[in-house]
């Protein structure tokens, strides 16, 4: 019974590591440092992305992951990457496109296209966003998913791995926050930030003492640039 159970969770170790290891695989393939509309922020090369078979390997790996086998930090970490996936499939799936809003339609938001299966069930980025990461309580989720847009956060070149996910968020907030024209930064007695800040305010709480803002500042939001966040536009 021992010998089972141990080549139960070497089995299962094996599967994680190959959708972590292809996923990382791609990152470093297909993203860079890029400009756009004087935002410095990592692009993605989805045209030739879409031309890799390792994306379809990438997606059956996750279709065939056994999420109940995870918990704490390996399974946050593994619906960050599956909404990143998810995300990088809605843009693919729609290729050319300006945006990821355009995916959409008048009928059905994009935000609730089923998108990634994952065993047996095929999940919108709504869900994996609302019904599962923000579930978790922790805020940092929203610096780590990726929506292809230029203001929103950077993908991270990486996979994230359970193992370094409080150390990976930690890293992924003081970059967005650090991040002028997107994140946060001060103008006289003004600071503009990012609306993620006023669309998730109540996952972060008092803004003032979250990102540290003394009372004699004014807040502005900054306009959500939405443009797609691709390497060859």
């Amino acid at each position: 019974m021992k010998k089972i159970l141990i080549l139960f969770f070497i089995m299962t170790s094996l599967v994680m590591a190959d959708y972590l290891d292809t996923w990382d695989e791609l990152l470093q393939k297909y993203t860079s440092i890029g400009e756009k509309d004087n935002i410095t922020l990592v692009v993605i090369d989805y045209k030739n992305l879409k031309e890799d078979l390792k994306f379809e390997k990438l997606l059956k790996e996750l279709k065939d992951m056994e999420i109940k086998k995870m918990k704490g930090d390996e399974l946050k970490a593994f619906w960050i990457n599956t909404y990143n996936i998810g995300a990088v499939k809605m843009i693919m799936d729609n290729y050319p496109i300006d945006g990821i809003k355009d995916a959409g339609s008048l009928f059905e938001s994009v935000w609730k296209k089923e998108i990634i299966e994952v065993e047996d069930k095929v999940y919108s980025l709504r869900e994996i966003e609302n019904d599962i990461l923000r579930k978790t309580g922790d805020e940092r989720i929203h610096f780590a998913i990726v929506c292809a847009s230029i203001s929103c956060p950077d993908l991270k070149m990486s996979a994230y791995r359970g193992r370094d996910l409080d150390k990976e968020l930690l890293e992924q907030k003081l970059k967005f926050i650090e991040e002028k024209n997107k994140g946060v930064y001060t103008e006289g007695d003004t600071v503009y930030i990012s609306k993620i800040f006023k669309w998730y305010k109540g996952d972060f709480g008092n803004l003032r003492e979250y990102l540290d803002i003394s009372q004699d500042k004014k807040i502005k939001y900054l306009d959500y640039n939405w443009k797609l966040n691709d390497l060859n536009q």
